[in-house]
């Protein structure tokens, strides 16, 4: 059974809740800029060449998706092709504060950049810096998360799938049983139990029955402790569908407890994660692990100096969700990197490596 339209929005919630875990640390707000640019690097003048000064704002500073994020957009900037066309002015703002957002914003506007790039703390709360923004003929790109605005560039992963794309998958790959064990999130977080309820419903009218459920806590350590305990009380469930985490603890209980893997969704796309699933594929493990590419930020640079440069481009552009299984896991587990290390860094086409991230990752 494939899944109603009606699923697939609803879930665009579950994907933008992954990036709002963990807390966050603010920045100073940028310096003025000098004339010429200097290097993104040194700080050094490149030359008389008039560079795009770019203003780019971020919620939750010191979150790993959007550090992940932020260091793609460093990594493209530094490199020759942008490093004398660019110079980008970063402000980081604490928690998700969506009136420290339109502050911060409003202060780049009033310091003269040619564009803004920001990363929506909500779909609304920066209207007067936009107007602001607008009358002085500065474009402003959405990028990683959407924003409900008609003057406003979209740049960002297409969240409307992301939930829909993890239901179907186990559906799809569940066998002739058909009980499953479902871990939420953080019960009492409204974008969990906004989302619980369609999925379970989703889940159920796709022929599914759930047995079992518990939480996850947003954690690996209490997703594969609440997983063995479920375990202990039904060790022939089916599948599992863990929200947004799971994909390391999960089938860690399994192996644990000595119960063979059954299909299991659950991941926020950390390097954990993808191992597990290609360390326990030889003994039969499937899985999905299905996240936005922070590198999404790296992208929203792209689009943006082509506008600067005179370019047409699409006034909203939606990008696949990342999809890791058992197929690709081996190719994006990086060994000998922490189990929390943030994938999605790259971005189709643009190569950035993980040696990139290595040296921009913190640096913002």
């Amino acid at each position: 059974m494939k899944l109603d339209r009606r699923f697939q929005g609803m879930l665009a919630l579950g994907a933008v809740a992954a990036l709002a875990l963990v807390g966050c640390s603010s920045a100073p707000p940028p310096a003025p800029a000098p004339a010429p640019a200097p290097d993104a690097e040194t700080g050094e003048s490149s030359g008389s060449q008039e560079k795009f000064v770019i203003g780019f704002s971020e919620p939750l500073a010191g979150q790993a998706w959007r550090e992940t994020g932020l260091a793609s957009l460093m990594a493209l900037a530094d490199r020759p092709e942008y490093r004398d066309r660019v110079e980008l002015r970063i402000v980081r703002t604490n928690d998700n504060d969506a009136a420290a957002q339109n502050a911060a914003m409003l202060n780049l506007v009033a310091e003269g950049v040619d564009a803004i790039l920001f990363d929506p703390a909500s779909s609304s709360g920066v209207d007067a810096a936009l107007a602001a923004a607008a009358d002085q003929g500065i474009p402003v790109m959405a990028v990683g998360g959407l924003y409900d605005n008609p003057d406003v560039y979209i740049v960002s992963p297409d969240y409307n799938s992301a939930g829909a794309l993890g239901v179907q998958w186990l559906l799809d790959n569940l066998g002739d049983n058909k009980d499953i064990a479902v871990l939420e999130g953080l019960v009492g977080v409204p974008l969990n139990d906004g989302a619980m309820p369609f999925l379970i419903q989703a889940l159920e009218e796709g022929g599914a029955n759930v047995v079992a459920r518990s939480t996850n806590g947003w954690n690996e350590a209490t997703a594969q402790e609440n997983m063995a305990s479920i375990l202990r009380a039904n060790p022939n469930v089916g599948g599992v569908y863990s929200f947004l985490t799971g994909g390391q603890g999960i089938p860690e209980a399994f192996a644990a407890a000595g119960i063979d893997f059954v299909p299991i969704v659950g991941g926020s796309g950390y390097n954990g994660e993808a191992c597990t699933l290609a360390k326990f594929a030889p003994e039969g493990l499937t899985g999905n692990m299905t996240f936005a590419q922070p590198a999404i930020y790296a992208k929203g640079l792209v689009e943006i100096v082509k506008l600067l440069e005179g370019e047409t481009i699409e006034k909203e552009q939606y990008y696949p969700i990342l999809q890791i299984t058992v197929d690709n896991a081996a190719d994006y587990c990086l060994e000998g990197y922490p189990d929390n290390y943030q994938l999605g860094y790259d971005f189709p086409g643009l190569d950035i490596t993980a040696e990139e991230i290595d040296t921009w990752y913190l640096k913002g």
